[in-house]
């Protein structure tokens, strides 16, 4: 019995979609690096020399607990960033991409016009490995660039573009753990005292307007086959 003639042409698709996908993510990976970098820290260091900073807070920030072993929660926020590049197709790669990138611009803009200030004392832990890395977070990170939260906005947004390709595959208790992985990293930014309330809440309005005005763009047909 002679083999199927479509298995060769049909793992070429699949390691050139691979590839596309790839250099999709690298391409759109280092423009939101340039955007971040460019806009986070011009302005932690404008609002740091501006005399007036704004205090947005609400009642429920002062029953925010510190909890130090979040921090391991809260810098998982790097390697769920990652996740796209093996789970997130085109064209919702691209999009996902341009929302992060707006993001990255409007939350820029909203920390030099309304510097903020954190309410949260910074406290480092007594006992280790806490000491060492609250203490290298503190040095790093200025508490001015707060509301809305650009963490929030990266992870929300991450989450939504995961979602909305697997969801459709079937791969419903993969979405579910996505998005319960998403909600920790959103609590940790408050249990480690890095973040308010209203820095969350207006980062998930952003994101979900980013999500309506942004969206990915139609894909082409595939001409007919023979």
């Amino acid at each position: 019995m002679n083999e199927p003639v479509t298995a060769a042409p049909q793992s070429h698709r699949t390691q050139v979609h691979s590839s596309r996908k790839q250099r999709g993510f690298v391409f759109w990976a280092v423009w939101v690096l340039i955007a971040s970098y460019a806009v986070y820290p011009t302005a932690n260091w404008l609002a740091s020399l501006r005399d007036h900073r704004y205090d947005f807070l609400t009642p429920w920030d002062a029953m925010i607990p510190l909890v130090p072993e979040f921090i391991f929660v809260y810098f998982s926020f790097f390697p769920f960033l990652l996740l796209p590049l093996w789970l997130v197709q085109q064209p919702v790669l691209s999009a996902l991409g341009k929302r992060q990138i707006a993001g990255t611009l409007i939350c820029g803009l909203v920390f030099v016009l309304f510097p903020a200030n954190l309410a949260f004392e910074r406290v480092i832990p007594d006992a280790e490995p806490y000491r060492s890395i609250f203490s290298m977070m503190f040095l790093v990170d200025k508490p001015h660039n707060l509301l809305p939260s650009l963490h929030i906005v990266y992870t929300a947004l991450t989450c939504l573009a995961v979602c909305q390709c697997q969801w459709s595959k079937g791969r419903v208790g993969l979405c579910i753990a996505i998005v319960l992985w998403s909600v920790a990293i959103c609590a940790s930014t408050m249990l480690v005292h890095q973040h308010h309330v209203l820095d969350v809440v207006t980062a998930l309005l952003l994101v979900a307007v980013l999500y309506v005005l942004i969206r990915p763009a139609a894909e082409p047909l595939e001409p007919a086959r023979p």
